[in-house]
């Protein structure tokens, strides 16, 4: 069984810069890490490993192909992780942030709600417990 990384207590740490593939041990917005990758010309966040940092919203991260989620705190749920999630009623998540094939290693999630198909919706429901890997 995977020891727990969390919680995070280092001192605050923005992040500077989101340009490579690994970021590690920072604090940052998820709107500017995706504001960061548009400057670049990417719709999307892909291809990133995020490790030990600490996210905040107010942000709907939309999981799509290989987006993994190990040792992570998803935020304040209220107790009932439907709390965090939300269900697109059509067949787009406009205002969404897209993500594809990227890892949550040991990463806190604050104000923060997650969307994806029926099939990442209905894992991220049995979530009765945080940390808590999602595969």
């Amino acid at each position: 069984m995977l020891k727990s990384s969390l919680p995070i207590t280092r001192p605050v740490r923005i992040a500077a810069d989101f340009s490579a593939a690994e970021i590690v041990d920072v604090d940052f917005t998820l709107h500017d890490l995706f504001m960061a990758c548009a400057r670049n010309g990417e719709r999307l966040i892909q291809g990133k490993t995020i490790r030990g940092c600490r996210i905040q919203g107010p942000a709907v991260l939309l999981a799509s192909n290989g987006v993994t989620f190990t040792d992570v705190n998803f935020g304040d749920s209220r107790g009932e992780m439907g709390n965090l999630l939300t269900r697109s009623l059509g067949a787009k998540a406009i205002g969404s942030i897209p993500m594809r094939d990227c890892a949550f290693v040991s990463c806190e999630f604050h104000g923060v709600g997650f969307t994806g198909d029926d099939a990442f919706l209905e894992q991220m429901q049995q979530i009765t417990g945080t940390p808590r890997p999602y595969a």
